[in-house]
């Protein structure tokens, strides 16, 4: 029970660390921190680092969960769990590797009397769920007051695979803390003995209004905030190679079918991210970040994370998940979903990060366009554009080719320096060409003409009225594939002369490279060559892509396409 006690400890500091102090609120959720508020707790003599994050979902984040005990809590408990308000606590213990040691969660009740426990769970350690619920913290405590608490305990048992109920009782008492700051802060030291049957255990709580627990202590372990915390490792990002493609096997997973037994509830704002057998989203509906298998039928859950706030854009890139949100801040997560940094931004991001070297570029609805580290979340460097950004920046070598509403077209160093800025008009589509001499591929929003510009300087090479709408541009290694719906042409870059066209089917969306383009059609996905030769298709059931969210998203050895019905991933033998 102790690490899934110290949760509550890991949660509470949050705004110690640069977390924005909640609103208030009434009766004990005033003694809360804010959804999605985070920090990182040490002890002396121990080499782990705990990484805690909480939130306050509603019921259909919480059913789109990993808390595997949640069903039992939930099939025991007399409360009608839907309507009574919900804390959850998530913390990831990580060693001096920053490798994950364990998991334990904490889900609060927070009822009229005041918040209680309801699930109690550590792996490796004991998985519990109180019935009623242990009573922590009582609406209106104040220092001197003393309660107890009664009920069942439901300890799982490995040797009859079942959880075993057991009596309890915990005893509490309130008093001042010893440090007048925190008294100063209306904060409450609450000392706890608790009987399970014939085990006793004893621990103390500091708990300050806003903040949750600032203190911890039991069964001699004593942990307190810290800065530090384990070196973040990039993990190897490899391309999916393209001239493969042919041999790509799709497997087809089911969401978004609700009522049918496994299908998840996934929306997600930007294409999912990639992670060896696995993909992360950003979810709309739910404001998590999930991290889903996609080697098992159904797909399930393996971990669940909350940035705080509405996610905004996502992306994922050497093993590191990066979510912005309305607040107005990104949140970087490994691919155990434990977090490693948040760092604030200027405004919101509507497009998903890109990589730029071993950077992370967000740009924003303020013009600004800002680099931050990978591994730390530091900010390198930021430059103002000026204007609106909406649309996805291009990352070709130490270049950077961001694109903003005032129709300024802007190539950036690795310094955030610029190169060059010219007036090119709205983006609608972006591309730089392979080659000794790269050239970025522009189509303007509402325009049917395409310009080529040169990397080395930005002059205009070239100017083509192609009487398309250049709704996507593909860069594969000898052309550009320029991707309205109804038509799909070959261009060359050095001249921006058409070379073939394709018309088989109306696409939605493409990406591609070396010598492939895969597009999405209403019914499949469709593999063309670098001469505008169909070389293999795929029959999908993705749903209505033509009205809603559809992506196409590679890495690796895999490609993933999105749509409303189903999450299909392909892979190479």
């Amino acid at each position: 029970m102790v690490i899934g006690l110290t949760l509550i400890g890991l949660a509470s500091a949050t705004s110690l660390v640069g977390r924005p102090t909640p609103p208030e609120t009434a009766g004990v959720a005033g003694w809360l921190p804010s959804d999605g508020s985070r920090a990182r707790f040490a002890q002396p003599g121990n080499s782990d680092v705990l990484f805690s994050e909480w939130s306050r979902p509603e019921p259909l984040s919480l059913g789109l969960s990993d808390l595997i005990v949640l069903p039992f809590w939930k099939q025991d408990t007399a409360l009608n769990w839907l309507d009574v308000p919900i804390v959850r606590l998530r913390t990831i213990a990580a060693g001096p590797d920053g490798q994950a040691t364990g998991q334990s969660d904490l889900l609060w009740t927070l009822e009229a009397d005041g918040a209680r426990t309801a699930i109690d769970s550590a792996f490796p350690g004991e998985v519990s769920y109180f019935v009623p619920g242990r009573l922590d913290l009582p609406s209106g405590v104040r220092d001197g007051d003393t309660w107890s608490s009664r009920g069942t305990v439901h300890n799982w048992d490995d040797a009859a695979g079942a959880f075993l109920a057991t009596p309890y009782r915990a005893d509490f008492r309130a008093g001042a803390p010893s440090d007048p700051g925190q008294a100063r802060r209306g904060c409450l030291e609450v000392a706890m003995t608790q009987q399970t049957g014939d085990r006793t255990a004893d621990e103390r709580r500091t708990w300050c209004p806003g903040e949750g627990i600032v203190g911890f202590t039991g069964a001699d372990q004593t942990w307190t905030l810290t800065m530090d915390g384990p070196p973040v490792q990039l993990g190897t990002s490899v391309a999916f190679d393209w001239n493969t493609a042919d041999n790509l096997e799709f497997t087809r997973h089911a969401i978004n079918r609700a009522p049918e037994p496994g299908s998840l509830s996934l929306f997600p704002v930007s294409p999912p991210g990639l992670l060896g057998g696995g993909a992360v989203l950003a979810l709309q509906a739910q404001p998590e970040l999930v991290g889903v298998n996609t080697e098992v039928d159904p797909l399930a859950v393996t971990w669940g994370a909350r940035p705080g706030g509405t996610p905004t854009a996502a992306a994922t890139m050497a093993g590191i998940s990066l979510v912005a949100t309305i607040e107005r801040h990104v949140v970087a997560y490994n691919s155990q979903g434990r977090w490693l940094w948040e760092a604030p931004l200027s405004d919101l991001a509507v497009v998903p990060p890109v990589r730029f070297g071993d950077r992370a570029v967000l740009v924003t609805l303020d013009g600004a366009v800002t680099a931050f580290e990978l591994t730390t979340g530091t900010q390198a460097w930021r430059t103002e554009l000026g204007a609106e950004i909406r649309s996805l920046p291009v990352a070709a070598g130490d270049r950077l080719l961001v694109g903003n509403q005032a129709g300024a077209l802007a190539c950036l160093d690795t310094a955030g320096n610029q190169q060059w800025v010219i007036d090119a008009g709205v983006p609608r589509s972006l591309a730089v060409s392979a080659g000794p001499d790269p050239v970025v591929v522009f189509g303007e929003n509402g325009s049917v003409v395409l310009r080529g510009y040169s990397l080395a300087d930005g002059s205009q090479l070239w100017r083509n009225r192609l009487y398309q709408d250049a709704r996507d541009l593909i860069a594969l290694d000898s052309l550009v594939v320029v991707r309205d719906d109804d038509v799909t042409l070959g261009i060359d870059p050095a001249s921006g002369e058409s070379l073939w066209t394709w018309s088989g089917q109306r696409t939605l969306t493409g990406t591609g490279g070396g010598r492939r383009v895969l597009l999405m059609s209403e019914t499949s996905l469709v593999l063309l060559d670098d001469q505008g030769r169909p070389v293999r298709q795929w029959p999908h059931d993705l749903g209505q892509v033509a009205a809603t969210s559809r992506f196409l998203t590679t890495s690796g050895d895999t490609v993933l396409a999105y749509g409303p019905r189903s999450l299909e991933v392909g892979r190479l033998p």
